[in-house]
């Protein structure tokens, strides 16, 4: 967990929200948002868990009661308000918060299930008004400090290390499965979480989000590996691409027009960019060696609590990237049925230029099998 000052600083910019807006108090269940005020993430189940910040207060954690110690001990919210199960614990809100008939305005977290939603609006008789508190909380996450830099600076590390891993021990006969699964042991070895582990061989290499599966490696596959993972919550997400045997001419041209995108955009990127702007940069060069109908996503997303968040790097977006963003850059070209080849980095965006926070190297990896 960071520092309990950085939480409450973020606090604070919540509580100037609900001052702004009038509104009465501010709930947030379990996701990235609800980590980035708590310090701690947690996967709700059909019991309610719940951060209720009032207007002008503490926080709370409404939480079932013979898991609260277990929540205390995760988070540095001290006031934590147990119901037990027999107890219903909409109504507890809405006593604490002493408003009810249509009275309350409430800011509510994007990702809040609806069904928890219905509950909450019950126990009030309605609200006066429901906001979204979610741009707010976008506004802060999107630049990054120095200690959530690290954290993601110290997975792009333990990724760099799986991933190379699996490439020198995949064999020929193993699944994409039994590949993916090296990455994942690795992951868990140095201690982080594993966010994802897509590692696609020959024709499923042109699938740019499809899942591991039983095919197994052939000598002369493609194997692009796009993985990731997670140290105290914050996340990294890293491409790379190696042929199992020797690469065809074909993919060895396709993959240098594919690095020398991603190499310019990296080398061009700055802050006060425009995220539309950026992603041109890379595609210019892939349409100009005639593979621009097979690039077919953006140049990049945001990453940090969430493997994708803003800012988003995308045709057409006139948002402009700035200082403490972090963001990937992956461009790729995918013939269907065929192969696929993307190399992605993820990079951070400080006052002199950008950092490279994931490690491996960009060569297209001849695999020895």
């Amino acid at each position: 967990m960071l520092g309990e000052s950085l939480y409450k600083s973020r606090l604070e910019q919540i509580q100037k929200q609900l001052e702004t807006t009038g509104a009465d108090f501010a709930l947030l269940t379990p996701a990235a948002n609800f980590q980035y005020i708590t310090g701690y993430t947690y996967h709700m189940r059909e019991r309610l868990v719940a951060l209720v910040i009032p207007k002008g207060a503490e926080p709370e954690l409404v939480v079932p009661a013979f898991e609260a110690s277990d929540h205390s001990s995760h988070t540095w919210v001290k006031e934590i308000r147990s119901w037990t199960e027999d107890e219903n614990p909409y109504l507890m809100i809405a006593d604490a918060i002493g408003k009810g008939g249509n009275a309350s305005t409430v800011m509510l977290d994007d990702s809040l299930p609806l069904g928890v939603y219905w509950s909450l609006e019950k126990a009030f008789g309605g609200f006066k008004k429901a906001l979204s508190i979610t741009p707010a909380i976008d506004a802060l996450r999107i630049s990054k400090s120095e200690d959530e830099v690290a954290l993601m600076r110290k997975a792009g590390h333990i990724i760099d290390e799986a991933m190379m891993k699996a490439f020198r021990e995949a064999q020929i006969g193993m699944t994409e499965v039994q590949v993916s699964q090296i990455v994942q042991e690795e992951i868990l070895r140095q201690g982080a979480a594993p966010s994802f582990s897509a590692v696609l061989f020959g024709r499923n290499s042109a699938l740019p989000h499809a899942d591991s599966s039983s095919r197994e490696l052939r000598r002369g596959d493609v194997v692009l590996m796009d993985c990731g993972c997670s140290t105290d919550g914050y996340n990294t997400d890293m491409t790379r691409v190696g042929v199992a045997g020797r690469p065809s001419p074909e993919m060895e041209q396709i993959y240098s027009i594919v690095r020398k995108a991603e190499e310019t955009a990296i080398e061009s990127i700055c802050s006060g960019m425009v995220c539309g702007i950026a992603d041109g940069i890379a595609r210019r060069i892939i349409e100009a060696a005639g593979y621009g109908d097979y690039f077919t996503h953006r140049l990049g997303h945001g990453i940090g609590l969430e493997v994708h968040e803003p800012p988003y790097l995308v045709r057409g977006s006139s948002s402009v990237l700035g200082l403490g963003m972090c963001h990937s850059v992956e461009p790729g070209v995918y013939f269907e049925g065929k192969f696929g080849m993307r190399v992605e980095d993820l990079v951070c965006i400080h006052q002199d230029g950008l950092e490279v926070i994931t490690y491996s190297p960009k060569e297209l990896i001849t695999m020895s099998l």
